[in-house]
């Protein structure tokens, strides 16, 4: 059985929302948080809240925050509010 393709929005501090549709949730939060970057460093998801466990685990609302790591340091940018619902 293939995983169901989910409906992601991504709400930002600045009043933007930005969507996409994937399978795998942390790399499409990361792919449509890092098209709208205009320069590198990459940005990596860190969920802020323990995800559910079973099947529908990312459906529902997080609060997730986007950073990058140089050497020992984690650079972290503002809370973004995370929604994942089936396509419509």
């Amino acid at each position: 059985m293939s995983r169901q393709i989910l409906e992601i929005t991504l709400r930002l501090p600045d009043g933007r929302e930005l969507t996409g549709r994937g399978r795998n949730v942390p790399a499409t939060m990361e792919r449509i948080y890092n098209q709208d970057l205009t320069q590198p460093p990459r940005r990596h998801v860190r969920f802020m809240e323990p995800l559910k466990s079973g099947q529908r685990r990312y459906y529902g609302t997080y609060n997730v925050q986007f950073g990058y790591r140089s050497g020992h340091d984690t650079t972290l940018d503002e809370v973004v509010v995370a929604e994942v619902a089936s396509p419509r």
